[in-house]
């Protein structure tokens, strides 16, 4: 395994998300833990999901993009051989903890560790698969959001896919009065945003990529997600496959492709 991280924030980070970077630093080692918390099931419907479609067998570099302790990373490096993955993340105490796990399982031949602002990074040669999960939320500003979509769309060989992975904002949220955007940085905590599905058609469009699908993943809030069943996850990926998919559920799953 290749590494390349010291400490983390200083002036490789964008000034807006420096609260967050000493936040997941605080939290590496407990973060995979309260993830967990969301249930077996959360983790079918989305993580499985997204490695049942995303054609990974057949080999190449995927640059796991805010990679955090390596929920994915890890996952694909033990499941499909043939994947090099470059998992690349502004939190340095998180990506030890990701090599860490890297070196327990024996997978760590095949993880490049970066720390970096997926902002301003790019590989340093085209990849095959961008995924970036749970992270575009995490970004205070329309700048910054677009500047990593271009980013990732110009890390990508040419039919290269990129897999997002983002936060609805549902029906039910504008019923209760639930912001689209929440800001805790000021309290050392970090920014949070759901989407609508017009947003990330809108971003996806200006980053210059081809939208292929975008559908979403019935998941619960955690509160009551943790409840169901693992088994679930088969009709959970049919309703994943339905047109109007999109306007199901907490989560969004979007596949685009660089022309």
């Amino acid at each position: 395994m290749t590494a390349s991280f010291g400490s983390s924030g200083g002036n490789a980070v964008n000034p807006e998300q420096r609260a967050e970077v000493l936040f997941r630093d605080r939290m590496a080692q407990q973060y995979e833990e309260l993830v967990g918390q969301r249930g077996a099931y959360w983790w079918y419907a989305v993580r499985e999901f997204l490695l049942h479609r995303m054609g990974l067998h057949a080999g190449g570099w995927l640059y796991d993009a805010g990679c955090g302790v390596g929920l994915y990373a890890l996952r694909i490096a033990e499941r499909f051989p043939r994947v090099r993955v470059l998992a690349v993340d502004f939190s340095a105490e998180s990506l030890r903890r990701l090599c860490e796990e890297a070196r327990h399982r024996g997978v760590a031949e095949r993880i490049q560790a970066v720390c970096a602002d997926i902002t301003q990074w790019s590989p340093p040669q085209p990849v095959r698969w961008v995924l970036c999960t749970e992270v575009l939320q995490h970004l205070p500003t329309a700048e910054l959001r677009q500047q990593a979509l271009q980013r990732f769309a110009e890390s990508l060989l040419p039919e290269g896919e990129l897999w997002l992975v983002v936060a609805r904002h549902t029906r039910d949220d504008r019923r209760r009065g639930v912001p689209k955007e929440i800001d805790e940085r000021a309290a050392g905590g970090y920014f949070r945003m759901r989407f609508t599905v017009a947003e990330v058609r809108q971003l996806v469009r200006r980053s210059g990529l081809q939208l292929i699908w975008i559908g979403g993943a019935p998941v619960p809030s955690a509160r009551y997600g943790q409840r169901l069943p693992r088994q679930l996850w088969r009709l959970a990926h049919w309703i994943q496959r339905l047109p109007g998919s999109a306007h199901i559920g907490r989560v969004l799953i979007v596949r685009a492709r660089r022309c």
